[in-house]
């Protein structure tokens, strides 16, 4: 009993030494730094920490002064508003959290600390750029910008149509200052914009630049006109999420021949946000896929499901990394009732069927059959096909198949009926392969009925017996006078 009751004590004494108010002086920033930060920005600020190895991006390096984001000039410090904001808001897609837990005069003292660790760099205070009002987009700003994308060389980096596929993003020179890779941003996906995807936000980014990567400032080389231009097409380029739980398939005469035939685009869709796969080791803490388009089409005999995703670089497989890839599930039996099989590769008892896509061959599809995620077997039928397509940076894969395929253990997609599914997506560039990737959760997809024939005809009809009915009334009535 004295034992649990010293070890009560010295624990409650521990942590009030650990723990206590902070004004805003650096020696209680320390103590929250150390409580909350040093375990991956380290206790030296060198970043030398326990998770130094497994986070994609590393954590910062405070040591060197340099602040990737900032509202002041290149070779400037940031001011303590622009670190205030990071720890406030986080940085969405890495592992730094926004921190709400702490009072104002605790990011305060924990700011003042982390300036200790490069005192040189913060001799003189940085001044804040003039951001000023943004010009109203319109088709001739967004042309502009356009044209001043391609004569700034943004696509080297940023890619024709944004999504951070440029060439010059996958050479083995294009490292920050840390000497770690990096990859060059998708401004089609304003979610993983760590800097903001404000029109503000992005003229600032253009302006300032991003210290310590090779995202340069434009201040000196671009009048602010044109950086504003830039920064409204950069804007325009921004893909807006349309979330739901169902995607509603619609009925067609045909289905479009090539996946990416224009007529794609104008077909319903749904967005589902990926998350990466944490259950089961491999793990992946990191995917770089973190959102799918679905979209689908049907006709009396044929359903057509496509997927679509940025990548910013293919592969197949023939450089040593794994083949990109993806998967539909769906249940192996399709039933009304609210419980569906685990969302990931099911169970023994609840089994799922996988459409299995890889780009090492791009033209096959393999059907299997999954119990679990150590329990997949590939299925002899040939009953899905695909056609697939990569262009710019986005890859989309259609599988077709038949309404009823005639197997006894096949589902049937029959109009009206919600049928559930998901998807896993799979990035080989980031070593992504069997279960390490991401994943979605469940959602459904319903073809979409027929309209009734009745539904067209039969009003008419009404009017017209009203019609016949009212005007043999009034003669009736004109009669009798």
């Amino acid at each position: 009993m004295k034992r649990i009751l010293l070890t009560i004590l010295l624990t409650v004494v521990l942590c009030s030494a650990w723990y206590s108010p902070a004004g805003a002086d650096d020696s209680q920033g320390k103590k929250l730094y150390n409580g909350w930060c040093a375990q991956c920005h380290g206790y030296d600020g060198d970043a030398k920490s326990y998770t130094d190895k497994f986070s994609v991006p590393k954590p910062r390096d405070f040591t060197m002064g340099t602040y990737k984001f900032r509202s002041t000039p290149s070779g400037d410090p940031p001011t303590d508003a622009d670190i205030t904001k990071v720890v406030r808001d986080g940085n969405p897609g890495t592992s730094m959290p926004p921190w709400d837990r702490f009072t104002d005069d605790e990011v305060k003292a924990i700011v003042a600390h982390v300036k200790t660790f490069a005192p040189d760099a913060f001799k003189d205070a940085g001044k804040p750029i003039t951001i000023g009002t943004p010009p109203k987009a319109s088709a001739d700003l967004i042309a502009k910008g356009k044209e001043l994308f391609n004569k700034a060389k943004c696509v080297e980096c940023h890619g024709t149509a944004g999504r951070g596929n440029g060439e010059k993003g996958w050479q083995d020179n294009f490292k920050n200052d840390w000497g770690d890779s990096i990859m060059p941003a998708d401004y089609t996906h304003p979610w993983e914009l760590r800097n903001g995807s404000a029109v503000e936000d992005i003229y600032r980014t253009i302006s300032v630049g991003l210290s310590g990567t090779p995202m340069t400032s434009y201040m000196d080389s671009l009048k602010d006109e044109d950086r504003w231009a830039l920064a409204v097409f950069i804007k325009s380029l921004q893909q807006q999420r349309k979330l739901g739980v169902a995607l509603k398939v619609k009925k067609a005469a045909s289905i479009p021949a090539k996946a990416d035939d224009p007529a794609w685009d104008s077909v319903e869709f749904m967005d589902l946000p990926m998350g990466g796969q944490l259950m089961f080791e491999p793990r992946d803490f990191t995917p770089l896929i973190t959102n799918v388009r679905v979209r689908g089409l049907y006709t009396d005999k044929e359903l057509a499901f496509m997927v679509e995703w940025s990548d910013k670089k293919p592969n197949n497989g023939s450089d040593g990394k794994p083949a990109d890839s993806i998967w539909i599930q769906f249940p192996v039996k399709v039933t009304e009732a609210v419980e569906k099989p685990y969302f990931f590769m099911g169970d023994k008892k609840h089994p799922v069927f996988l459409w299995n896509w890889k780009a090492s061959a791009a033209g096959d599809v393999v059907e299997q059959i999954a119990k679990g995620n150590e329990n997949v077997e590939d299925l002899p039928k040939k009953d899905v096909t695909v056609i697939t397509s990569y262009n710019d940076g986005l890859y989309r894969v259609v599988y077709k198949r038949a309404l009823k395929t005639g197997g006894k253990d096949d589902f049937e997609v029959i109009p009206g009926k919600f049928v559930p599914f998901s998807i896993a997506a799979f990035d080989g560039q980031n070593g992504e392969s069997g279960i390490k990737g991401a994943v979605s959760a469940w959602y459904y997809l319903m073809l979409e009925p027929s309209t009734p024939l009745k539904v067209y005809v039969l009003p008419p009809l009404v009017a017209l017996f009203v019609l016949v009915g009212g005007v043999s009334l009034s003669r009736s009535l004109k009669s009798k006078k």
